[in-house]
């Protein structure tokens, strides 16, 4: 009995390393051609609604970032719904929210600071937003996310491509205080291995 358990062990830790070393693999030959590509930012065939839900509870200390590079975004400001939820805050964060939006938004945004007391959590904000969104689609940022400023703009290039196929997109996480300390870039590089070499 203990032989047959010795093999299987053995059998089953080099079928982990090949399907590591098949997935590395795949994702270098996959990698190395497309990071020598330049990528050109040019005019979409049309720009759909697009709702933003940014869910936050007690993110008072990172929620004026994030609104910052959503605002930001390389996206046409009339073709964005962007809905704000203060998810049972005990902290200042739909008042951030507030004074953020009236500092760096522009007149024609259609943006809501939403304080919200129910239950549920994260998914909870989702669903209530679902009932309010008048979006084409329906795009979610955590409250401590900076996206880059053609993030929205790549997801709804790639959507467009296909759209009666293409029903969602996703992006890549980046830390970004990689290089603060230790841990930081622990992080970092658990995300690099984990995100974009699975992708």
């Amino acid at each position: 009995m203990s032989e047959v358990l010795t093999i299987l062990t053995l059998t089953s830790i080099w079928i982990s390393l090949l399907m590591g070393l098949l997935t590395l693999s795949g994702a270098v030959s996959f990698w190395l051609p497309k990071s020598r590509q330049k990528i050109t930012v040019g005019s979409l065939p049309y720009y759909p609604l697009i709702t933003l839900v940014v869910p936050a509870h007690n993110e008072e200390l990172v929620i004026k970032q994030t609104i910052s590079a959503i605002l930001n975004l390389n996206y046409p400001h009339n073709k964005l719904e962007i809905l704000l939820y203060a998810d049972n805050c005990t902290d200042e964060t739909a008042e951030m929210m507030r004074k953020t939006v009236l500092e760096e938004s522009v007149h024609d945004q259609k943006i809501r600071v939403v304080e919200r007391s129910g239950n549920g959590g994260k998914a909870g904000v989702l669903n209530d937003a679902l009932k309010i969104a008048t979006g084409k689609y329906i795009g979610v940022y955590d409250a401590d996310a900076v996206p880059e400023k053609n993030a929205l703009y790549f997801l709804v290039k790639k959507i467009l491509e296909k759209p009666n196929r293409y029903k969602a997109a996703f992006g890549r996480n980046k830390t970004r205080n990689a290089q603060h300390n230790f841990l930081t870039k622990c992080i970092n590089q658990e995300i690099v291995v984990t995100q974009r070499i699975q992708h």
